[in-house]
């Protein structure tokens, strides 16, 4: 493993960022900042970055330290920052993963603990596999090792954030593979979503935040024997995780149960093209290079009882989104279906990787896929339209938190 780099940079002020790479300082803090994690790829002496961002004034408001293949959670009152990292061992033979917790405002190291095995996505873009409780009592974090077989052994470490330190006990995940997190707003449970298995294993926590069964039982998430790839899911109701396969088949599940209470399809509108799908299919004929639309294994974002699902498409670069489809959180009826539209031909991608709704639900944060340079589109909703966008810094955005 690459040695990591660190950064100790933290700035007084604001600085002002433009394409032509152009900085200024900036008198006042904002009221929303973007976090975000810039893996640097394409870069021979790649510099993994945290910064955070001033969508408004489009100005870096500070960076933070981090190391390798770095990944964030923000405390619910955005004043704590986890970043989880590798850096190299003293010995400089393998690579040591840490967790650090920072104070947002000054930038400052207020803890910092050894974090072994983590599960470290690999490519040049990288969803979170840490999520916070709702409360950000508790930390969870995704891990991975090998067993005497050299075979996966998945599972999920608490971190508890007021004592600064990981539970003796962790979550065992056999034969999870790729998954989703999926924390209860109670603040007390954990849902998460296998790919492997296609299941759904709930395990509820104590106040101590000790989990009350160690191996979580898997419900299936589907009746469907023809069921081949799992997509978001998220919590619709007292007891229930309602999850979404990638062709739009959904199952709501009472995890007390463990029973599908209700199935069915959502209907798009572009609809999804299906595996095995040829241009003359109805809805795909207008993109045929870019391969069949799908739901990817992405949390949805939700905001005033609509939920933000992104579509990724099979041919493009790392299997990124195009779209997002708009629907109402009940009843999973489609209600509006964004995709990017640049108005400078050939100057963008029009792929995006993950997001954040802000601005009191009125702006979504898209982190742009391009050749050169990082950018953030910033849309308004409720209508979708592309208001903005936010460039000249970092390389290869690819993951996007936003203060509260």
């Amino acid at each position: 493993m690459r040695a990591c780099q660190i950064l100790v940079v933290a700035f007084v002020g604001a600085i002002a960022v433009s394409s032509s790479g152009h900085q200024t300082p900036s008198p006042d803090l904002p009221r929303e900042l973007l976090y975000i994690v810039d893996s640097d790829h394409g870069n021979a002496d790649s510099h993994e970055r945290l910064f955070s961002v001033d969508p408004r004034r489009k100005v870096i408001v500070r960076n933070y330290p981090t190391g390798s293949r770095p990944d964030i959670a923000l405390s619910p009152d955005g004043t704590r920052l986890y970043v989880a990292y590798e850096e190299m061992s003293p010995d400089r033979k393998e690579g040591q993963g840490k967790l650090d917790v920072i104070e947002t405002a000054t930038g400052t190291v207020v803890a910092s603990t050894a974090n072994p095995n983590r599960w470290v996505a690999m490519g040049p873009l990288y969803s979170s596999e840490m999520a916070l409780s709702a409360d950000g009592r508790w930390l969870y974090m995704k891990k991975l090792t090998l067993d005497l077989n050299h075979l996966p052994v998945e599972a999920v470490a608490i971190f508890d954030t007021a004592a600064s330190k990981f539970l003796a006990d962790t979550i065992s995940l056999p034969k999870c593979a790729a998954s989703l997190l999926v924390p209860w707003p109670d603040g007390r449970a954990l849902s998460v979503l296998c790919s492997q298995d296609l299941d759904l294993r709930t395990v509820r926590f104590n106040d101590q935040g000790v989990p009350a069964n160690l191996v979580p039982t898997g419900i299936p998430v589907t009746n469907h024997a023809t069921a081949q790839w799992v997509g978001t899911a998220f919590v619709s109701g007292a007891n229930e995780v309602t999850v979404i396969a990638a062709d739009g088949k959904y199952s709501r599940i009472n995890v007390e149960t463990s029973k599908i209470v209700e199935e069915g399809m959502i209907v798009f509108s572009p609809p999804l093209t299906p595996s095995g799908w040829h241009p003359h299919v109805r809805g795909a004929e207008h993109v045929p290079s870019l391969g069949r639309r799908y739901i990817d294994m992405q949390p949805p974002l939700e905001s005033d009882g609509r939920l933000y699902v992104q579509l990724s498409r099979s041919d493009l670069y790392l299997h990124a989104a195009d779209a997002i489809a708009v629907l109402d959180q009940k009843t999973l009826r489609q209600a509006a279906f964004f995709e990017l539209k640049t108005s400078q031909r050939g100057s963008s991608w029009n792929l995006f990787w993950s997001g954040a709704i802000g601005d009191d639900g009125t702006r979504l944060y898209l982190l742009g896929v391009e050749s050169k340079g990082g950018i953030v589109h910033v849309l308004s909703l409720p209508d979708g339209r592309e208001i903005d966008t936010i460039k000249g810094f970092g390389a290869t955005p690819t993951i996007v938190v936003l203060s509260p």
